[in-house]
């Protein structure tokens, strides 16, 4: 959930975005305020409705990149996955690196039977090094460019240059569309790659997550 802009309903507000997570089998939820949100308080209310801040993933900075960022090495292969295989493995690898819960994952069969339907919510991308998948990434792709999200690298890959060839991949497919720019919200460990890589901080976001019981 982002540009957070509510009136003195907040409280009407969460529980319409909980009751579209509950149609559509959504779990997990995130908030993503900045300066801009509305009302002042409204990081406290949520709080207090029961979302909660997860620790070393709430500061988190929006960045921006209008000019072309350097290539990756050449012995990464980065690019869209193309098969059900390729996506289920690139989602595993995502929950592997950031450490997601049992409940929080979906298993192999239902990512295989996702994949399908998943060309609606964004391109994923892997980067492979001698033939092995060893990071992941998404692109939302809009008339001016890209929002990127879910960078991960598994962690004996990393400093190989990976997530750099992911960057590129990604911004060569917006360029190819007829975009010119990429936006990201960065964490404590992507945020100083992408500074060097040629993103801009334009806002700070605090993130907060709502996980919904199971049924």
């Amino acid at each position: 959930m982002q540009a957070v802009r509510f009136g003195a309903d907040v409280p009407e507000r969460l529980a319409e975005v909980r009751a579209f997570m509950r149609v559509h089998d959504v779990r997990i939820g995130s908030w993503w305020l900045c300066e801009r949100s509305t009302p002042g308080e409204v990081e406290t209310q949520l709080l207090r409705a029961g979302l909660v801040q997860v620790p070393g993933d709430y500061e988190i900075a929006g960045m921006l990149l209008t000019r072309e960022p350097p290539a990756g090495p050449s012995r990464v292969e980065a690019r869209r996955v193309r098969t059900a295989d390729e996506y289920a493995a690139a989602r595993e690898l995502q929950y592997d690196v950031f450490g997601a819960p049992a409940d929080h994952r979906r298993t192999r069969a239902q990512l295989v039977a996702q994949f399908e339907l998943s060309a609606g919510y964004g391109a994923v991308y892997g980067a492979w090094i001698d033939g092995e998948l060893v990071a992941v990434g998404r692109a939302f792709f809009a008339p001016e460019g890209a929002v990127l999200s879910g960078g991960a690298t598994a962690a004996h890959a990393r400093g190989r240059g990976a997530y750099r060839a992911l960057v590129r991949a990604r911004w060569d497919d917006v360029v190819a569309r007829g975009g010119g720019a990429l936006v990201v919200q960065a964490g404590s460990l992507s945020e100083p790659i992408l500074r060097r890589l040629g993103f801009d901080q334009i806002l700070q976001f605090h993130r907060l997550e709502d996980v919904l019981p199971a049924a």
